[in-house]
Protein backbone atom coordinates (compact mmCIF):
# COMPACT_ATOMS: atom_id res chain seq x y z
CA UNK A 1 0.00 0.00 0.00
CA UNK A 2 2.87 2.32 0.57
CA UNK A 3 3.99 2.64 -2.66
CA UNK A 4 0.97 3.83 -3.73
CA UNK A 5 1.70 6.95 -1.23
CA UNK A 6 3.49 9.57 -3.46
CA UNK A 7 4.21 13.32 -1.76
CA UNK A 8 5.03 16.26 -3.74
CA UNK A 9 6.73 19.34 -2.46
CA UNK A 10 5.57 22.75 -4.19
CA UNK A 11 4.93 26.49 -3.23
CA UNK A 12 2.00 26.91 -5.38
CA UNK A 13 -0.96 24.80 -6.09
CA UNK A 14 -1.68 25.67 -9.77
CA UNK A 15 -4.67 23.89 -10.57
CA UNK A 16 -7.97 25.25 -9.05
CA UNK A 17 -9.87 21.65 -8.95
CA UNK A 18 -6.82 20.95 -6.93
CA UNK A 19 -7.57 23.70 -4.21
CA UNK A 20 -11.26 23.52 -3.95
CA UNK A 21 -10.31 19.68 -2.92
CA UNK A 22 -8.08 20.80 -0.78
CA UNK A 23 -10.33 23.04 0.57
CA UNK A 24 -13.29 20.49 1.07
CA UNK A 25 -10.47 18.42 2.96
CA UNK A 26 -9.09 20.92 5.09
CA UNK A 27 -12.77 22.17 6.53
CA UNK A 28 -14.04 18.70 6.68
CA UNK A 29 -11.10 17.80 8.64
CA UNK A 30 -11.35 21.07 11.18
CA UNK A 31 -15.10 20.61 11.27
CA UNK A 32 -14.77 17.25 12.32
CA UNK A 33 -12.13 18.79 15.23
CA UNK A 34 -14.55 21.60 15.89
CA UNK A 35 -16.95 19.66 17.80
CA UNK A 36 -14.22 18.33 20.48
CA UNK A 37 -13.10 21.53 21.32
CA UNK A 38 -14.05 25.46 22.21
CA UNK A 39 -11.13 26.57 20.43
CA UNK A 40 -12.01 27.53 16.40
CA UNK A 41 -9.64 24.74 14.51
CA UNK A 42 -9.07 25.76 10.92
CA UNK A 43 -8.77 29.56 11.47
CA UNK A 44 -8.78 30.10 7.27
CA UNK A 45 -11.84 30.94 5.62
CA UNK A 46 -12.24 29.81 2.04
CA UNK A 47 -10.64 32.58 0.37
CA UNK A 48 -8.04 33.09 2.75
CA UNK A 49 -7.21 29.04 2.22
CA UNK A 50 -6.91 28.97 -1.71
CA UNK A 51 -4.69 32.37 -1.31
CA UNK A 52 -2.67 30.56 0.83
CA UNK A 53 -2.02 27.99 -1.36
CA UNK A 54 -0.69 30.26 -4.11
CA UNK A 55 1.39 32.01 -1.89
CA UNK A 56 5.12 30.98 -2.54
CA UNK A 57 5.73 31.69 1.31
CA UNK A 58 4.12 28.64 2.38
CA UNK A 59 5.43 25.36 1.18
CA UNK A 60 2.84 22.94 0.24
CA UNK A 61 3.19 19.06 0.81
CA UNK A 62 0.79 17.26 -1.56
CA UNK A 63 -0.09 13.84 -0.74
CA UNK A 64 -1.55 11.06 -3.01
CA UNK A 65 -2.88 7.84 -2.84
CA UNK A 66 -2.88 6.53 -6.03
CA UNK A 67 -3.55 9.74 -8.31
CA UNK A 68 -5.97 10.93 -5.90
CA UNK A 69 -5.11 14.33 -3.87
CA UNK A 70 -5.66 13.25 -0.12
CA UNK A 71 -3.93 15.89 1.97
CA UNK A 72 -1.46 18.48 2.66
CA UNK A 73 1.10 20.02 4.89
CA UNK A 74 1.38 23.63 5.22
CA UNK A 75 4.58 25.10 6.58
CA UNK A 76 6.08 28.97 6.62
CA UNK A 77 8.61 30.51 7.85
CA UNK A 78 7.21 33.70 7.74
CA UNK A 79 5.31 33.93 10.75
CA UNK A 80 4.01 37.06 10.11
CA UNK A 81 1.49 35.58 7.19
CA UNK A 82 -0.06 33.23 9.81
CA UNK A 83 -2.80 36.12 11.66
CA UNK A 84 -2.92 34.05 15.03
CA UNK A 85 0.93 33.76 15.33
CA UNK A 86 2.64 36.58 17.59
CA UNK A 87 5.82 36.89 15.13
CA UNK A 88 7.66 39.04 17.70
CA UNK A 89 7.88 36.84 20.25
CA UNK A 90 9.73 34.24 18.22
CA UNK A 91 12.17 37.17 17.57
CA UNK A 92 12.12 38.28 21.09
CA UNK A 93 12.96 34.84 22.48
CA UNK A 94 14.16 33.36 19.63
CA UNK A 95 16.49 35.79 17.82
CA UNK A 96 19.45 33.87 16.33
CA UNK A 97 16.75 31.30 15.07
CA UNK A 98 14.55 34.17 13.94
CA UNK A 99 17.32 35.83 12.07
CA UNK A 100 18.31 33.33 10.15
CA UNK A 101 14.59 32.26 9.23
CA UNK A 102 15.15 28.71 11.00
CA UNK A 103 11.43 29.17 12.57
CA UNK A 104 8.31 27.74 10.84
CA UNK A 105 5.22 27.71 11.33
CA UNK A 106 2.97 24.41 10.84
CA UNK A 107 -0.62 25.92 10.25
CA UNK A 108 -2.24 22.43 8.67
CA UNK A 109 -1.77 18.66 8.09
CA UNK A 110 -4.93 17.36 6.69
CA UNK A 111 -5.55 14.17 5.22
CA UNK A 112 -9.04 13.26 3.66
CA UNK A 113 -11.00 11.50 6.01
CA UNK A 114 -11.52 8.29 3.25
CA UNK A 115 -7.75 8.28 3.16
CA UNK A 116 -7.22 8.14 6.59
CA UNK A 117 -7.34 4.51 7.31
CA UNK A 118 -3.77 3.96 4.93
CA UNK A 119 -1.10 3.27 7.39
CA UNK A 120 0.25 6.38 9.09
CA UNK A 121 -0.21 8.65 5.98
CA UNK A 122 -0.40 11.45 7.96
CA UNK A 123 3.20 10.78 9.70
CA UNK A 124 4.87 10.27 6.37
CA UNK A 125 3.43 13.30 5.03
CA UNK A 126 4.68 15.13 7.90
CA UNK A 127 7.93 13.28 8.08
CA UNK A 128 8.65 14.08 4.54
CA UNK A 129 7.54 17.63 5.43
CA UNK A 130 10.00 18.09 8.19
CA UNK A 131 13.33 15.96 7.22
CA UNK A 132 13.59 18.42 3.90
CA UNK A 133 13.65 21.46 6.49
CA UNK A 134 16.76 20.22 7.91
CA UNK A 135 17.35 21.47 11.75
CA UNK A 136 15.06 23.84 12.33
CA UNK A 137 12.60 24.70 14.87
CA UNK A 138 9.00 23.72 14.35
CA UNK A 139 6.57 25.81 16.02
CA UNK A 140 2.56 24.74 16.14
CA UNK A 141 -0.47 25.08 18.85
CA UNK A 142 -3.26 22.93 19.11
CA UNK A 143 -6.16 22.56 21.89
CA UNK A 144 -5.14 20.77 25.33
CA UNK A 145 -7.65 18.28 24.22
CA UNK A 146 -4.91 17.50 21.56
CA UNK A 147 -2.04 17.62 23.54
CA UNK A 148 -1.63 14.34 24.12
CA UNK A 149 -1.88 12.90 20.33
CA UNK A 150 0.23 15.41 18.96
CA UNK A 151 3.46 14.64 20.06
CA UNK A 152 2.77 11.14 19.18
CA UNK A 153 1.58 12.48 16.04
CA UNK A 154 5.10 14.56 15.61
CA UNK A 155 6.98 11.76 17.11
CA UNK A 156 5.63 9.34 14.65
CA UNK A 157 6.53 11.68 11.91
CA UNK A 158 10.10 12.44 12.44
CA UNK A 159 10.88 8.95 13.75
CA UNK A 160 13.51 10.38 16.21
CA UNK A 161 13.68 11.99 19.41
CA UNK A 162 13.20 15.42 19.69
CA UNK A 163 12.03 18.50 22.57
CA UNK A 164 9.46 19.83 22.76
CA UNK A 165 8.19 22.97 25.02
CA UNK A 166 4.92 24.53 25.56
CA UNK A 167 5.18 28.29 25.36
CA UNK A 168 2.10 29.24 26.56
CA UNK A 169 -1.45 27.83 27.17
CA UNK A 170 -4.76 29.18 26.32
CA UNK A 171 -7.80 28.63 28.79
CA UNK A 172 -11.55 28.57 27.68
CA UNK A 173 -13.73 28.42 30.31
CA UNK A 174 -17.15 29.05 31.39
CA UNK A 175 -18.86 30.63 34.53
CA UNK A 176 -22.41 30.09 35.58
CA UNK A 177 -25.11 30.06 38.54
CA UNK A 178 -27.15 27.14 36.70
CA UNK A 179 -26.18 23.85 34.82
CA UNK A 180 -25.80 25.89 30.88
CA UNK A 181 -27.12 22.65 29.32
Amino acid sequence: MEDHIRIIETLIVHEQHERTMLWGIYKEAFERLNRRTPIHHGAYDASQFDAVLQDEDFTKFLVYTDDELAGVTLITNVLEKIPWVNAGYFEDHYPKRSRAKEIYFLPAVVIDPKHQDLRLIGAKLLQQSLTTLGDVVLAVDYSETLRHSLPAFVRRGLGRAFKGEILDRLVYQIFYYEDPH
